[in-house]
């Protein structure tokens, strides 16, 4: 399946989505956007990877992420 052709889909998804899925979809957008390497400009190892998607995890159990509703008040602000 190509680039375009899993954008259609995930846009699909996210139109029917309820907002725990959105919820979801954007901290591990927003955990992919940050940089992914560390201050030498190497590539992150494994273990660090691996940690980083623990944290990741806990701080979404633990209810710490940005709402969909607080994130489009955000994005009116700019």
């Amino acid at each position: 399946m190509g680039a375009v052709q899993i954008k259609e889909e995930l846009y699909q998804f996210i139109e029917g989505a309820d907002s725990r899925l959105l919820k979801v979809l954007y901290a591990v957008a927003k955990e992919y956007n940050q940089d992914d390497y560390i201050v030498s400009g190497e590539p992150m190892s494994k273990d660090m990877l691996k940690s980083r998607i623990k944290s990741a995890k806990s701080r979404i159990k633990a209810r710490q992420f940005t709402t969909q509703e607080l994130l489009e008040k955000e994005m009116n602000e700019w």
